[in-house]
């Protein structure tokens, strides 16, 4: 089995592209968290990964595709959002950066809360908790969300 033969290779895929080591790569990915920015990884056909993009959904067509139109571009991740109350202080960072509207504060407890149906997994909001009161449990391990993958 050789190696890929580059002169068959043209646009965007012959050109060296920036490398970044694992720590510089998860640096980057801990600031766009910082910004709001929603992970995604795109396939061509799974497993195979075609990007990593890092949006909100002013800037993706694809994110307001699912969420606006309702045409199935974006997967909820095999996780969804939970939140402790007991360390909640209802600061309300969290919703600040969620892209999905899967989160509500309530006056009357000043805590936040996931609707899970709404929640798309991909833990921004908990990146930015800074009492970790949010984890992020299995998808199947709730039976509410255990089989909602596409928008409702």
């Amino acid at each position: 089995m050789g190696g890929l033969d580059k002169s068959k290779l043209s646009g965007p895929a012959a050109a060296e592209g920036e490398k970044l080591s694992r720590e510089q790569a998860v640096s980057a990915l801990r600031s766009y968290e910082q910004e709001g920015l929603c992970h995604t990884v795109w396939t061509f056909h799974t497993p195979f990964i075609g990007g990593i993009c890092n949006c909100d959904r002013s800037d993706c067509l694809a994110m307001r595709a699912t969420l606006t139109q309702r045409i199935s571009v974006m997967f909820r991740a095999e996780y969804v959002g939970q939140v402790n109350p007991e360390a909640c202080v209802g600061c309300r960072e969290c919703m600040r950066v969620c892209q999905f509207g899967a989160l509500t504060y309530s006056p009357s407890t000043k805590k936040v809360v996931i609707d899970q149906k709404w929640c798309y997994g991909c833990g921004i909001c908990r990146s930015v908790c800074k009492k970790n009161a949010i984890r992020l449990e299995d998808r199947h391990q709730v039976p509410a969300v255990r089989d909602l993958w596409q928008s409702s």
